[in-house]
């Protein structure tokens, strides 16, 4: 015993002396980002990342370091560092709607506009208006630089919707209507953000770019003296300018503005070039010569990722190196401006190229694309000339098919046929033209093998079998016939005759796949999980790209209760599976969003429709995605499009009705009940849908209709009841709603009935009623968490913080380490003015969920309550950029800031919270706080 107490004294000690090191390792990351935060506001950009780096290594996981490290970083022209860094930040937590739109703009700078599009991170999804703005527009850059004009106006046209108020989404319209060479919609364009952005001077020169294009050289150069009159240094501006001048031989404004251009701006390679244009006409030949040098001695070292988005720069320096005589090194920058710009005159440029390099037929080729644009020029006529070849044209297999069973009908035609439907996920037509070509010529392996998949992917076992077993026996040395026959005689239930079937293909060939994944199969469905197991994982390393193995490891890790672990393998299974087979992308979706991962989910069922975009239950699981992440606006227009392409059957049609409620779209949903309608007159489930849609329309009369006739059909439901309870509430009767409840519950007892009777207590009035249901509830049913959960909240919401306090521990002993709870009962305690033990509660919140923004703000709170402001800054710092849209943070963030002599940063966090101030419940003290910071 003194032994043990020698020890637990000594590990006491330990945990003792440890707490001190990382409080202070705390305070110098503290110190430390407080400097940094300073240098940045002082574009002291090199002495800010030193203390960022400082703030770092004294704590790894700092976010707020690590989000100004990132926005340093871009503003130091460093991307990729800039991306690592706002990557870290995601990862640990911060609100994507703080980092994404800087994440995406590191991407871009680095040419990754590809990845920046197809990255998870950041999809619009779920972001608040402002920051789906401004990532809109950034994917819509991304979307311009690949030439996807259609998807680009569309995200600008999102942004603008959300945004209607802000310049930016016009001044990102104009160039890519000037690209498009669409005058009108350019001008208009730039006439709007003028409009919205009076003293933009990007708005001035763009809508000189505008006229400028449009060959209106005098208007183009006033507009961008405008532009320089107001800032002088304007990058682009500058260039547009000189370039002008020397087009329109005002040299001696072109000469001044250049110097201005390479003095403020040196490391950009349009100043040399321009300089360059200038030498040349005043016949400096060597001088020329050397600004063309340090053009691609600017552009060549950088990685051709960072600059392939980016024409003018790629044809800079193709120019450059063609006029240098270095044809081969102009070749490979021209090739990347014609993949982006193939109606380009620079085709012509590098058709010359290649065909000096001796590459006739590439040369042709590009000319010929060329041509189909813009098949009058004489230029490009004459370099075609130089040499010919034909362009070939196929025709669709499934058109040659068609025109061949026109003409004449046999069994090979109509199998072919009937396996192109079948590859093409068209099944029932695939059925009738295999079943005929089987009847025609019932040997014929290719065309039965076919046919007996087909009925088993429409679970039509039995007749499976027939097909199977006459293959089998037309030939009993081919071990796919007998797997076949194996998957048959396993679909209709014969599990032993589909294990000897599977077996005998082995004997045939004992490396074959398939039987051994199907021996897998059997395993698993009678509970031998390690021998599955044991079997697959055999069979995945030895082939990691065969799909099925993926799969059966998928339903091994779901039958283990490993989520996490069946998304792995079925994100490998997606990756690796042939275009029409879904089967890995379905169950994907279902695994992730069960966990809750709503991007990753939404990513997965992206990449399902982008196979099968015309299957409804891709569209179903595409929008079940989406509005999981809170995209409901997006949702909307994939269920109309999934209610038209299904067929006519009530309980699918239904689940879609239900979901376009789920996304608000009433009319959407209306329009697909009806449809079940004319399937089934009477189907509760629709019934039920479509009185709640009378109900938002307030057509009460319809509803109530509706509600007869469910009372007739499913008058014991408890369903039916709580919608006669939302009846009643529409017609203002709340006795009669509580009589529904009350009955909902009598016919269905339970959490759910509990919930909305003790809800609709509390808000009308009756919270001691309704206390008094959940602790009657609860004395039954002591183990019901939710119900407890709720009257512990009531009683907080009361300010009876004891009962509330006995609740939340009741809960605790059962759940120690949910944070929620945890959270809830500090901040009972901070009521009940015990702060020693609310820290050690949020304290605890916080192991449970270090990253929880609430639980974060709770302990900031509690410590500037105990007079540690310092300490608390961190913590709520941490929870503000988790948080953004959080009133009540931003108000305790404020609160601190201003004790700590922080005015400016005060200011600007209670502005924030006073702005949007939904769930602030210290409003009158943000507002005085406010007062006292003008």
């Amino acid at each position: 015993m003194t032994r043990l107490r020698a020890l637990s004294a000594a590990i006491l000690l330990g945990c003792a002396l440890a707490t001190p090191v990382v409080a202070q390792d705390a305070r110098k990351a503290s110190q430390f980002y407080e400097d940094a935060l300073k240098r940045y506001q002082g574009k002291d950009l090199d002495g800010a990342t030193i203390q960022l780096k400082n703030a770092l290594l004294a704590d790894r996981k700092m976010l707020a370091a690590h989000l100004l490290l990132g926005k340093v970083a871009l503003e130091n022209s460093n991307p990729g560092a800039a991306e690592a860094a706002l990557g870290e930040a995601l990862q640990l937590g911060a609100s994507p709607s703080e980092v994404v739109a800087l994440l995406a703009q590191a991407m871009m700078m680095q040419g990754k506009q590809p990845s920046m599009l197809a990255d998870e991170r950041l999809q619009p999804a779920g972001l608040p208006p402002g920051a789906q703005a401004d990532l809109l527009l950034a994917r819509a850059a991304a979307q311009s630089d690949l030439g996807d004009v259609r998807a680009a106006l569309a995200s600008i046209e999102g942004a603008r919707r959300l945004t209607p108020e802000r310049a930016d989404s016009w001044l990102v319209e104009v160039p890519l209507r000037i690209r498009a060479q669409a005058w009108p919609e350019a001008r208009h364009a730039a006439d709007q953000a003028l409009r919205l952005a009076p003293q933009s001077v990007e708005a001035l020169y763009l809508r000189a770019s505008v006229l400028h294009a449009q060959g209106d050289l005098k208007g183009a150069f006033e507009g961008y003296r405008q532009a320089l009159a107001r800032e002088p240094q304007h990058l682009e501006a500058l260039v547009a300018f000189v370039g002008l001048a020397i087009d329109t031989d005002q040299i001696d404004a072109a000469r001044e503005q250049v110097a201005v251009l390479q003095r403020v701006h040196p490391r950009d390679p349009r100043g040399a070039y321009l300089r360059a244009l200038l030498a040349a006409r005043d016949g400096q030949k060597d001088v020329a010569n050397a600004a063309l040098r340090s053009v691609v001695e600017l552009i060549d070292p950088v990685p051709i990722d960072r600059i392939r988005f980016r024409p003018q720069l790629l044809l800079l320096a193709a120019m450059s190196h063609y006029a240098l005589e270095q044809p081969d090194k102009a070749k490979p920058y021209l090739e990347y401006v014609v993949r982006q710009q193939p109606k380009s005159p620079v085709v012509k440029l590098l058709a010359q190229v290649l065909f000096d390099g001796g590459q006739i037929e590439n040369g042709i080729q590009v000319l010929e694309a060329y041509l189909r644009h813009q098949p009058q020029d004489s230029q490009a006529l004459a370099l075609m000339a130089i040499g010919h070849t034909a362009a070939g044209r196929h025709a669709k297999s499934m058109a040659l098919m068609q025109q061949a069973l026109a003409a004449r009908d046999s069994a090979d035609l109509r199998g072919a046929l009937g396996l192109s439907l079948f590859r093409s996920g068209q099944l029932g037509g695939a059925q009738s033209q295999l079943e005929a070509a089987y009847k025609k010529d019932p040997k014929n392996p290719r065309h039965a093998q076919a046919l007996a998949m087909l009925y088993l992917r429409q679970g039509q076992g039995k007749a499976a079998v027939a097909v199977a077993q006459t293959l089998a026996q037309t030939d009993a040395s081919q071990p796919s016939f007998q797997h076949l026959l194996g998957m048959a005689l396993a679909a209709a239930g014969d599990a032993k005759g589909a294990r000897q079937a599977f077996e005998a293909a082995l004997k045939l060939d004992p490396r074959a796949l398939e039987p051994q994944v199907s021996l897998a199969r059997l395993e698993a469905q009678s509970g031998q999980l390690d021998a599955a197991q044991r079997r697959l994982q055999a069979l995945h390393d030895k082939n990691e790209s065969a799909v099925e193995p993926l799969m059966e490891l998928a339903r091994v890790a779901q039958l283990r209760r490993q989520p996490e672990e069946a998304a792995r393998w079925l994100e490998r299974a997606a990756a690796v599976a042939p275009q029409r087979d879904v089967r890995a992308s379905f169950a994907l979706v279902d695994v992730l969003l069960n966990q809750r991962q709503t991007a990753r989910a939404v990513t997965a069922a992206n990449q399902l429709v982008a196979r099968v975009p015309e299957d409804p239950a891709a569209l179903q699981a595409q929008a079940l995605a989406l509005l999981a992440s809170g995209d409901a606006k997006a949702a909307r227009p994939v269920l109309v499009n999934a209610a038209r392409r299904q067929a006519p059957d009530a309980v699918l049609l239904t689940e879609i009705a239900s979901l376009q409620l789920r996304a608000d779209d009433t009319a959407g949903a209306a329009y697909t009940l009806e449809k079940v309608f004319q399937v089934q007159r009477e189907h509760p489930p629709a019934l039920l849908l479509m009185a709640s849609i009378d109900l938002r329309n307030g057509q009460l009369d319809k509803a109530e209709g509706r509600l007869k006739q469910l009372l007739a059909l499913r008058g014991k439901s408890a369903a039916t009841h709580l919608l006669a309870a939302d009846v009643a509430m529409a017609r203002r009767d709340p006795a009669k709603a509580l009589a529904a409840l009350r009955k909902a519950h009598e016919v269905q007892p339970g959490t759910g009935t509990v919930m909305r009777l003790f809800i609709h207590q509390v808000q009308h009035g009756s919270a001691p009623a309704a206390i008094g249901l959940a602790e009657s509830w609860l004395a039954k049913n002591p183990q019901d968490a939710a119900v407890r959960e709720a009257l512990a909240n009531q009683w907080a919401s009361m300010s009876q913080w004891g009962p509330a306090k006995a609740q939340y521990e009741r809960l605790l002993q059962s759940q120690p380490r949910n944070a929620t709870l945890l959270n809830h009962y500090a901040n009972v305690l901070l009521g009940l003015k015990d702060l020693k033990a609310a820290q050690a509660a949020a304290e605890r919140a916080r192991q449970a969920q270090p990253e929880q923004p609430m639980v974060l703000d709770t302990l900031g709170w509690i410590y500037h309550q105990q007079g540690q402001s310092e300490k608390a800054l961190g913590l709520l710092r941490d929870a503000r950029l988790r948080a953004p849209d959080h009133a009540e943070i931003r108000f305790h963030l404020a609160t601190v800031l201003a004790k700590l002599g922080r005015r400016a940063e005060a200011k600007a966090e209670i502005d924030a919270a006073l702005s949007n101030p939904t769930g602030l419940e210290s409003l009158e003290a943000a507002r005085a706080l406010a007062a006292s910071l003008k």
